[in-house]
């Protein structure tokens, strides 16, 4: 048996509360051994307050926000409003940051602690923002180390609410296993593994690669060598209702994590009982109307959670070239009366279309993987790190930025 972790969460509670403000901690945070079982991931784009409600509706009982800028978020009032959305129903909620700097970590932490039950660092996101900016699994090099547990220790010493890590796999078990522990002496709360490798930027191949399986089983062996007391979470290889129930027991882990899967079937969690993706479109439709969320963001979760009833009907271009959300409404709307009618009829010309629009975006894909390969080639002559040119302008310049340009 695995005990429930969340002694160690109140327990570190307490402790910082005595510590600020004299008194036993008092704060409600919601985390409980159940609220720990099925867990939304952070996804940029993806777990948006609409989302997360939808899901949580579905048996999802704890969600992240998408990553946040802890940065922008210390200094930027419309950047907090825009980034960071809920409503007492989203609860419990983890808020998610990127951070490289202890201060400013803990500055954009207290400004949102008294809306969520957590705080969580991210120490896995893999993409070439992470690496430019300096944050998410490119801290997990040993240079870093003191960086990143004195970010763990100046937060958990400092919140009323725990503080949570969210890592990739390093190299080795051994060394997995010395991060993990070394993330709990600092005082992390709460460790959600995601059991695969950081990305490799240059050729985007070779073991940080998405594709493959996630190695649940190292996630399996790091859960024996933590502390009972801590709750760690497992991450990947997530698509049934089935597959969650053999991973909890498999990694004996307090809770599953989903991303990939949760995009594909919002009900994951909803106990083997499978509802109509049709259905889920229009509830999450209904959300975003109460809870505005981003065109492209809407575009992307349709897609994904209808992409085979929609293909069937021909009707995924028409997500794709919707100018609003009323005319996203009206594709679905159309998607269901073609099923509930039988009134369907193949349209060529569109088949067509659909081709040469599929045609097109491979061309445009093909133009950028052999650019990155000559700009790789470029850095190799000249001597510089091969995902040199391919860090260049990832971000928005600044205007500061522009000014010395001109």
């Amino acid at each position: 048996p695995v005990a429930d972790g969340t002694d160690s969460i109140n327990a570190k509670k307490q402790k910082v509360n005595a510590a600020t403000s004299g008194a036993k901690n008092t704060v409600h945070t919601g985390i409980t051994p159940e609220s720990l079982q099925y867990i939304v991931a952070p996804m940029v784009g993806g777990s948006e307050l609409a989302f997360r409600l939808l899901c949580r509706k579905y048996g999802a009982t704890i969600a992240y926000t998408p990553m946040m800028s802890s940065e922008r978020f210390a200094v930027d009032e419309e950047y907090r409003k825009t980034e960071f959305q809920t409503t007492p129903e989203d609860r419990p909620l983890v808020a998610h940051f990127s951070a490289n700097d202890p201060k400013v970590f803990l500055q954009a932490a207290l400004l949102v602690q008294d809306k969520c039950d957590a705080i969580d660092l991210n120490l896995g996101c893999p993409q070439r923002v992470a690496h430019s900016g300096h944050f998410g699994s490119y801290l997990l090099d040993p240079v870093d180390r003191p960086l990143v547990l004195s970010m763990v220790k100046e937060l958990s010493s400092n919140l009323r609410v725990p503080l949570f890590v969210k890592i990739r796999l390093l190299n080795t078990i051994e060394e997995s296993v010395e991060l993990c522990q070394q993330l709990v002496a600092a005082g992390a709360a709460l460790i959600a593994i995601h059991a695969r490798y950081r990305v490799n930027l240059v050729g985007r191949s070779g073991p940080g690669a998405r594709d493959g399986a996630a190695h649940l089983d190292q996630v399996r062996t790091i859960r024996a060598a933590i502390d009972p007391k801590i709750p760690i979470i497992a991450n990947g290889n997530v698509i049934t209702w089935e597959d969650v129930q053999k991973n909890r027991e498999d990694t004996h882990t307090q809770g599953i994590m989903s991303a990939e899967g949760l995009l594909d079937d919002p009900a994951l969690f909803n106990g083997g009982t499978k509802v109509d993706k049709f259905q889920l479109a229009v509830e999450y439709l209904n959300n975003v109307a109460l809870h505005p969320v981003k065109m492209k963001s809407v575009v992307f979760h349709i897609r994904r959670m209808c992409r085979e009833e929609l293909t069937q009907y021909q009707l995924l271009e028409d997500v794709v070239a919707a100018k609003n959300v009323d005319e996203v409404r009206q594709v679905v709307l159309q998607g269901m009366a073609y099923r509930d009618n039988g009134n369907y009829k193949h349209d060529p010309d569109k088949a067509k279309r659909a081709k040469e629009a599929l045609e097109r975006r491979k061309y445009e894909e093909g133009k950028r993987k052999a650019y990155e390969e000559r700009m790789v080639r470029k850095a190799k002559r000249e001597g510089k790190e091969l995902d040199f040119y391919l860090r260049q302008g990832i971000e928005p310049p600044t205007e500061d930025a522009i000014k010395e340009l001109k």
